[in-house]
């Protein structure tokens, strides 16, 4: 569903920049972190106590053993240099060197960390692979349950939110990969993978008959008052378009992939979607 959702987005996009309907938007660049040693744990604002990287850390080194090889890294920053966490993860995702979970797989998870001036911005996003299990709306009932600690401005309060986010994420994660073999999770996933075409080709259908209203209406429009492609009633389709197209906090897809490593100093190369929640 992740990946349908993108492609609505992007096709809606191209639509609107066609029909005139919204301006050029423009995005803040973002940073990109030079990960820590131990690639899990990036602590760039030191926020998080010795107990809770040591945990994280060790939660690695177990999944490090399966065959699955999922990945929860846990970041801190100061800052989202002006951009929403929402857009920064987005950002940030599309580097190499945060490609992680499995590669094919997809099975990472992003939890991050904004202090922004003491907003306290927090974001869980997921890859492709755990977006069915951690969902859009388990990630947003994760983030308020810890809210108060989360958004508090004591050092001690967000270490323990931090780590009550990541040990319920891991929870989740750990239950969809226990006494799996590789070959089991790859099936469970071709079944998935197969469901989602289908959703993606009854969306195309959908899409093109969009498009087709809109160009019809336009030309209609045309004729009777001699405006332009982007002047007339065909902007009431907007909201509408917007509406099907987004999701519950989610962001556009991360694409491409990193290298195949593995735990204390890189990835495994997983892809993200657009899937995660944010406060």
């Amino acid at each position: 569903m992740k990946k349908v959702r993108l492609l609505i987005m992007f096709l809606v996009s191209t639509i609107m920049f066609v029909f005139s309907f919204n301006g050029f938007i423009s995005h803040a660049d973002s940073t990109n972190p030079i990960p820590t040693k131990e690639y899990v744990v990036n602590d760039y604002v030191n926020v998080l106590s010795n107990q809770t990287k040591e945990q994280i850390i060790q939660q690695e080194k177990q999944y490090q053993k399966t065959d699955a090889k999922p990945q929860i890294v846990v970041m801190t920053i100061k800052s989202t240099n002006g951009q929403s966490i929402d857009d920064y993860a987005n950002d940030l995702l599309q580097h190499d060197r945060w490609h992680f979970g499995k590669k094919g797989l997809d099975n990472g998870v992003l939890i991050l960390f904004a202090q922004n001036n003491g907003n306290n911005n927090v974001r869980i996003s997921t890859g492709y692979g755990v977006e069915d299990i951690l969902t859009d709306a388990q990630s947003n009932d994760i983030l308020m349950k810890n809210k108060f600690l989360l958004k508090s401005s004591k050092k001690s309060n967000i270490d323990e939110g931090i780590r009550n986010v990541f040990n319920q994420v891991s929870k989740i994660i750990s239950k969809r990969y226990a006494n799996k073999s590789l070959q089991q999770i790859k099936k469970e996933q071709a079944e998935k993978q197969k469901h989602d075409y289908i959703i993606l080709f009854l969306a195309l259908i959908t899409i093109a008959i969009i498009i087709f209203i809109i160009i019809k209406l336009s030309k209609n429009n045309n004729h009777h008052n001699g405006s332009g492609p982007s002047g007339g009633n065909s902007g009431w389709l907007l909201p509408f378009l917007i509406g099907t197209s987004s999701g519950h906090n989610s962001s556009s897809d991360f694409g491409g992939f990193g290298s195949s490593g593995g735990f204390s100093d890189s990835g495994g190369g997983g892809d993200f979607g657009g899937g995660g929640s944010s406060i």
